[in-house]
């Protein structure tokens, strides 16, 4: 998987020697690969929101059994044809992916000294020491491997190194920065563009994480080569893009999304619920705990 990335940026670099773009044209490719688990993914997720009151029917059915709970919950799964972790799959497929192109990138930008004389060095020289650039999983015939030999493991573009953290990259750290800005952006953007095609109610615990990913893939980023925040903000806007042509052109999509604005249209014309004070919930709570305990004294 490792050579398989690194040649690949490799083969781009061929095509148009700038770093920058060779990983953005990878992190192209990558998503490509992925479109069909994102697909199958979406469509998963969305058959579980339509099924929704139905689970919670069965949560309810069988609330005091845990064992009985989960086997009526699996074979309502199996009913539907509904595989209840295929909606993660999209975002399980591309922590791998990230991982080994964090690791790719970091072996890419290797340096080593050498003794060598002024005239044989190609990187750069301090007391007679050469450093030159030392990839790993590159064929040392290709145009990447001889340029990274040659720049000392550096991967700059546009003035910027891409191949080290914002923290150590000099003049080009705004340029990192403002990427990484941009990264926690268009994650917020995604989050919501996701959350606003759901058509039920979304747990609490839930919009808590959609709160907190965009600065968590911010934080991270910060001590990352910027080449990996590239790849970020890349594969959020093609996810963006790869979003709204989903639900545009597939029809299970469309139908969904005409069900959704129903929903939501039938619910703003309600009126809102009003809402209660601390006091009157807790006397509220008191009085069907009294009601219940007169039904419990009646019985017997």
């Amino acid at each position: 998987m490792f050579s398989l990335l690194a040649n690949i940026l490799a083969f781009f670099y061929d095509l148009i020697p700038n770093y920058a773009i060779s990983i953005c044209l990878l992190t192209l490719v990558v998503l490509g690969a992925l479109t069909p688990i994102t697909l199958k993914g979406t469509r998963s997720m969305l058959a579980m929101q339509k099924l929704q009151p139905e689970m919670k029917r069965l949560q309810e059915i069988h609330k005091g059994d845990r064992q009985a709970q989960n086997e009526a919950m699996m074979a309502f799964y199996k009913e539907h044809k509904i595989n209840p972790v295929a909606g993660c799959l999209p975002m399980l497929a591309q922590i791998p992916v990230l991982l080994v192109m964090f690791q790719v990138l970091s072996k890419l930008v290797k340096s080593k000294e050498t003794e060598a004389s002024a005239a044989r060095c190609v990187g750069s020289m301090i007391k007679n020491k050469c450093t030159i650039g030392n990839p790993s999983y590159l064929s040392h015939d290709s145009e990447l491997y001889q340029a990274l030999v040659k720049s000392g493991g550096r991967m700059v573009s546009f003035g910027v190194d891409f191949g080290l953290a914002p923290s150590k990259a000099g003049r080009g750290a705004v340029f990192l920065y403002m990427l990484i800005v941009l990264v926690v952006i268009t994650s917020f953007i995604q989050v919501r563009q996701m959350t606003s095609r759901s058509s039920s109610d979304i747990p609490p615990q839930m919009q808590m994480m959609n709160r907190i990913t965009p600065f968590f893939s911010g934080f991270v980023s910060l001590n990352l080569p910027g080449g990996v925040s590239l790849y970020f903000l890349v594969s959020n806007l093609f996810r963006i893009s790869q979003q709204g042509l989903m639900y545009r052109f597939d029809p299970h999509l469309r139908s969904h999304m005409e069900q959704v604005k129903e929903v939501k249209s039938r619910t703003s014309n309600e009126p809102p619920a009003p809402r209660k004070g601390l006091f009157a919930s807790l006397k509220e709570q008191a009085e069907d705990r009294e009601a219940s305990r007169r039904t419990n004294s009646n019985g017997k």
